[in-house]
């Protein structure tokens, strides 16, 4: 069996292990027991078979308070980011993360936090930037957004649910992660079924857990996340979960920095060009089964970027 394939064995493991430690707010509740991880600087990262090393030019453009080393939050959510076994967050927000790390020579600190704990972070210097942030207009009014992937929504329930397409989903509880576009497309979705004059359709926030634990529990009916983990649920967890209709393609997922740091917004659009470039973006993104997410290319506050 490959190293990639043993990594993704463990990740299923340890999702499983972190869930059933705590219930409901498992993954919340068990991020300071599973842990955070640190890249030493100045060290070659091997990854699917690329071997990325410092890029001097790249280097000498990081700001200076980077350069002793940087924290960046991510999500917790299957595949884009997990605690393994041995404490080490990955996935592919991660192998992105440590690969820009490679090319800066910067040691680099992933911390798993909530959603809503990411903008905030960066705002008041904790994070460098975020990882997993929706490039939307009102979110431009404070960040500026390097777009790197494809992202969107979905619904999931259960095998044995009389949802069976989204018309069915008025008069039903919808659980979705607070502080997300989720949340708030959740809550405009009960407020189209209330015009409709069918009662009992209820949004539910969840922090600090999948989505699909709740779901799982009959605390909600339908889940409405990430596209990502969506798809990933319904194939790996096909004898539970399908999906709901199609996915939604909507706004792109982009590193977030402050507003008017043009240097960082520079670097983080031309290192992540590079990793394209250089075709590791292309490997990560396979490796995670995200490849229809792709983009051709990495745009900044969508600028430039296809519309379909």
């Amino acid at each position: 069996m490959s190293t990639s394939h043993r990594t993704a064995r463990r990740l299923r493991r340890t999702a499983q292990r972190c869930a059933a430690g705590a219930g409901i707010l498992a993954l919340g509740l068990g991020l300071a027991a599973c842990g955070s991880d640190a890249a030493a600087s100045g060290e070659d990262l091997e990854l699917y078979g690329h071997t990325i090393t410092q890029d001097d030019a790249l280097a000498e453009r990081v700001p200076e308070e980077w350069k002793a080393g940087i924290t960046v939050p991510v999500k917790v959510l299957q595949p884009n980011a997990f605690v393994d076994d041995d404490g080490e967050t990955v996935g592919l927000q991660p192998d992105f993360v440590r690969a820009l790390g490679a090319k800066w020579g910067v040691p680099v600190t992933m911390e798993p936090v909530a959603f809503d704990g990411h903008v905030p972070g960066v705002m008041a210097g904790k994070y460098a930037f975020t990882a997993s942030t929706g490039d939307h207009e009102q979110r431009r009014d404070v960040m500026d957004m390097v777009d790197y992937i494809n992202a969107g929504v979905a619904w999931l329930t259960t095998q044995d649910s009389d949802i069976q397409t989204k018309d069915d989903i008025c008069g039903h509880t919808i659980g979705s992660i607070k502080g997300t576009d989720q949340e708030l497309r959740a809550e405009d979705v009960v407020a189209e079924c209330e015009a409709k004059g069918i009662s009992g359709t209820e949004s539910v926030g969840f922090s600090n857990t999948l989505i699909t634990v709740p779901l799982e529990a009959d605390r909600i009916d339908v889940a409405y996340d990430s596209v990502s983990y969506m798809l990933y649920a319904a194939s790996h967890q096909s004898d539970q979960f399908r999906l709901v209709g199609e996915q939604e393609l909507l706004a792109p997922i982009a590193f977030g920095v402050k507003k008017g740091e043009q240097e960082k917004v520079d670097l983080l659009r031309d290192s992540m060009q590079s990793l394209m470039d250089d075709g590791v973006y292309e490997d990560v993104m396979a490796e995670w089964g995200q490849e229809d997410l792709s983009l051709d290319q990495v745009y900044v506050n969508q600028e430039g970027m296809p519309t379909s």
